[in-house]
């Protein structure tokens, strides 16, 4: 009887294990936290002005709207001021204005002068114009983090003009980060070639044709780098704007070269150092 009843009490938890409901098998994990090495916030701010700001009605307005990433803390204050001074400088250098401002005031006082007076010299005039900046970082690491702007811009003519600004700033000083202080000396002579490779592919130009031929505007036809990058997850991105190397119809070229190709290239002491590893 003792046999039995024991069979019996084993049954029954055997039983009772094999109906729990189970946990499914796709059970999706816990997203991890990103690590940041900075705060910042994203200041905004939007206005419209012109005729419109009083009739709704009036086509003839001027809209200005700007997005950008302000530093507030994780770096020593010093550190914290000259990244956003620089992060604003590098946006209003891209402004496609001729005299390059000093700020978005007084960005936004030239531009509503400009439009101004057009639409007083000519009345019939109902285009708006449009001024938009939309910049966050991408990246952030111990001792860098990586910046992307897009500036576009509307102030009459056949086209609106866009742009892209990628940028890495030092993180011990503040400062943008340059070619030159990433990789060793006379980088371009193994770099470059890499690269144009690497832009041909992208632009599908073959190796017998001359990039002149492919519709590039290189200096003296040879292939360079600008220094409109950035650093993102162990890449060095690069970005080539309308008009900077081919006529607007041909577009904008994003070019990306892992930096795991280049390991010899890559300076010590620099921001990327540990990336040797």
């Amino acid at each position: 009887m003792k046999r039995v009843f024991c069979f019996f009490v084993l049954a029954v938890l055997v039983a009772a294990c094999s109906f729990e409901k189970k946990a499914p098998e796709n059970t999706p994990l816990e997203p991890k936290a990103i690590r940041k090495f900075v705060n910042y916030e994203i200041s905004s701010f939007t206005e419209m002005m012109g005729p419109c700001k009083s009739d709704s009605a009036q086509r003839q307005c001027l809209i200005f709207q700007v997005e950008f990433p302000v530093i507030t803390g994780l770096v020593p204050q010093s550190v914290a001021e000259k990244l956003n001074y620089h992060i604003e400088k590098d946006i209003l250098s891209s402004s496609f204005i001729s005299n390059k401002p000093g700020s978005f005031k007084e960005l936004k006082e030239e531009l509503n002068a400009d439009y101004t007076s057009m639409i007083s010299d000519f009345p019939d005039y109902n285009n708006a114009w449009v001024f938009e900046v939309n910049s966050d970082i991408l990246y952030q690491d111990s001792l860098f983090i990586s910046v992307a702007t897009t500036v576009y811009s509307y102030t009459g003519g056949a086209h609106p003009n866009s742009g892209q600004v990628y940028r890495s700033y030092d993180l011990r000083t503040g400062d943008p980060i340059t070619l030159d202080q990433l990789l060793v000396e006379n980088y371009e002579a193994k770099l470059y070639p890499a690269a144009e490779i690497e832009f041909r592919m992208t632009r599908e130009i073959p190796p017998e044709m001359s990039l002149q031929e492919g519709g590039f505007w290189f200096d003296e036809g040879q292939f360079s780098l600008n220094e409109n990058f950035a650093i993102i997850n162990k890449s060095l991105v690069f970005y080539f704007n309308p008009y900077e190397i081919a006529p607007y119809s041909v577009g904008p070229t994003e070019l990306e070269l892992k930096l795991t190709d280049f390991v010899d290239l890559i300076a010590d002491g620099s921001v990327i150092d540990g990336y040797k590893n």
